[in-house]
């Protein structure tokens, strides 16, 4: 329960630290410092030595002189930044990010047996038996090679395979005993055109191993506007070759690309038919089509369809006269349904995942849920709840609520810590409740409780309160028991029994009473389904009609009189706020430990 009281105490308080000045480690009281714990105290020495290092730097001469460092690294933010701007939703695009100089080689003997020999590349042969040689050899401008002792042979046109064979049997022929070893020592080097949608046109020098992909990263990439499945290669006398990359880029069949030699040229049109594969596609991108494609062909492309998604239709968005229209698409039509350029094809979200449902029902266990399911339909398909079930304390814990829990309870430690460092003179010797409230809230672990109806008739009476429910979630239905249970500033903090129309007093009383350190602005009842109330017992509002309902598995709770600070009384700044989030994680610590005992 003292968790409770952290989460809130500090959301009030963080407006006071800025308005406070810096104050110094001396102006901190030493006991305080010592009470906390080690993990703490290092947080609250280390904010002070921020503030006051910032303090100084205020008088700190100004300087014009520019950091080249960070000058430097905020250009390459600024860059990073502009590439997640520029970055294309067209599938394929981004594979070519690098752009390299128009006319540098890239001459490395890095090739396969499909290798094409030709004029410009060294060939390197090595001899072994009667005859033991090695040397270096060009191919010439007509296509051959000179051996040794045997004379000229053409290969140019060959693949480096034939031409290893070629030479070898020409070797083996010749001499009896002689074994010849055959390597590329250089490959030549290549000049290629590409022109049409690519960002930087223009003539290129490559190594005589590039293909087609390799020259398109070297040009920067295709652009926005280009074709990735029409791309024309013109070679001298030869009929112009249509290359399509989906093969390799989606597939990674890369038989059908082919290398380049010196004169080719490549030209890259624009795109004609470019398609949306949007939400529930596993690739949400943006892919061109061919004039034969249908939707069935999109969605191999995309890689199919999640897990969530409803796969017996989809809806695609056309746009027609001026307007956009929906179209749905049954599955049975994908296969025939051609699409035109700019159409946007979503999938309906359906299966979002499973939960867990735990206590006093009749099938606990995971269920697989879909977007439409309710709390009611979870609880129907476990079977319902069992006779000693107490549905009114069932709890549902959600991973987004836990998020923001943690994020609220970091939020406050840091306001805190800051309020500290900035007004250690405020402390005025009430410290014990704010070392409390401190190493309490470091190690705070978030649960992540939702307030929820499990009434089944209430789920069924009232649709609002039957809320769907999401991937994760957590169900727990405790059972029945008849206590109620009281924290402290009691005089016997624990659990008594439940007693029909007992008032809330009658319970404290039976818990001991009062402490002489309890705090009288108010006490707190948590009922067991999270909803949490406040009674005022100082003042005229004691004497106001209050609403008091005390349930089987309620927690009282009666907070500590911790003092004031500054004017502000600790108090009074947590009770605004002590019935929101931490109340409920208070109810849950309490239901989760009566889960454990039952």
């Amino acid at each position: 329960m003292k968790k409770a009281i952290i989460l809130s105490a500090i959301i009030l308080l963080s407006p006071v630290v800025y308005s406070q000045d810096v104050g110094d480690l001396s102006s901190l009281d030493k006991n305080f410092l010592e009470s906390l714990p080690d993990s703490v105290r290092d947080d609250v020495m280390a904010e002070m030595d921020i503030k006051e290092q910032g303090d100084k730097n205020l008088q700190r001469r100004p300087s014009s002189e520019i950091s080249k460092l960070d000058t430097v690294k905020n250009w390459e933010n600024f860059k990073k930044q502009q590439s997640l701007i520029d970055k294309s939703e067209r599938y394929g695009l981004t594979l070519f990010h690098s752009m390299q100089s128009s006319f540098m080689p890239l001459n490395e003997p890095n090739f396969g047996n499909n290798y094409i020999v030709d004029y410009g590349d060294y060939i390197n042969i090595e001899l072994f038996g009667t005859e033991a040689d090695s040397y270096n050899i060009e191919v010439k401008r007509d296509g051959t090679v000179t051996l040794d002792k045997i004379g000229a042979i053409r290969v140019a046109g060959l693949n480096f395979e034939q031409v290893t064979a070629l030479i070898k049997n020409k070797y083996a022929t010749a001499f009896i005993g002689v074994e010849a070893i055959v390597n590329l020592s250089a490959i030549r080097d290549i000049n290629i055109l590409v022109t049409g949608n690519v960002n930087f046109p223009g003539m290129y020098t490559l190594s005589g191993n590039s293909n087609i992909l390799q020259a398109l990263n070297m040009v920067g990439g295709i652009s926005e506007e280009g074709t990735l499945r029409n791309i024309k290669l013109q070679r001298a006398n030869k009929e112009t070759q249509k290359i399509d990359l989906y093969k390799a880029l989606l597939f990674g069949d890369i038989e059908s690309i082919p290398f380049l030699q010196s004169g080719d040229s490549i030209h890259i049109g624009p795109a004609f038919n470019l398609v949306r594969a949007g939400y529930g596609f596993n690739k949400e991108a943006v892919f061109e089509l061919t004039e034969d494609e249908t939707i069935k062909d999109l969605v191999n492309y995309a890689g199919g369809l999640k897990n969530e998604s409803k796969n017996d239709a989809l809806t695609m968005v056309r746009y027609d006269n001026n307007k956009f229209i929906s179209y749905e698409i049954e599955s049975n039509k994908f296969s025939s349904y051609k699409t035109q350029h700019l159409d946007s094809i979503y999938a309906d979200k359906e299966q979002i995942g499973t939960i867990s449902i735990t206590g006093d029902v009749k099938h606990p266990g995971k269920y697989s849920i879909s977007s439409s399911d309710r709390v009611l339909d979870i609880i129907k398909r476990s079977g319902g709840y069992t006779d000693s079930s107490y549905p009114f304390g069932g709890t549902l814990f959600r991973e987004s609520a836990k998020k923001l829990e943690s994020v609220f309870a970091t939020k406050s430690y840091q306001n805190l810590i800051s309020f500290i460092a900035a007004s250690p003179s405020a402390l005025n010797g009430q410290s014990q409740g704010l070392g409390l409230i401190l190493s309490e809230l470091k190690d705070y672990k978030p649960l992540g409780r939702v307030i929820v109806e499990f009434n089944k008739n209430n789920l069924e009476e009232n649709l609002q309160n039957n809320i769907y429910l999401n991937d994760g979630d957590e169900i727990f239905i405790p059972s029945y028991q008849s206590n109620v249970f009281i924290f402290g500033e009691v005089g016997n903090p624990g659990s008594v029994s439940f007693k029909e129309d007992e008032s809330m007093l009658a319970y404290i009383e039976r818990s001991g009473g009062l402490t002489r350190y309890s705090s009288r602005d108010s006490i707190f009842i948590v009922s067991p389904n999270g909803e949490t109330k406040k009674i005022y017992m100082n003042g005229l509002k004691k004497y106001l009609a209050q609403d008091i309902s005390v349930y089987p598995g309620s927690v009282i709770y009666v907070p500590r009189h911790v003092g004031k600070i500054e004017g502000i009384n600790y108090y009074a700044t947590i009770a605004p706020i002590f019935s929101s989030l931490a109340l409920s994680i208070a109810s849950l610590n309490s239901l989760n430990w009566w889960a454990s005992n039952c």
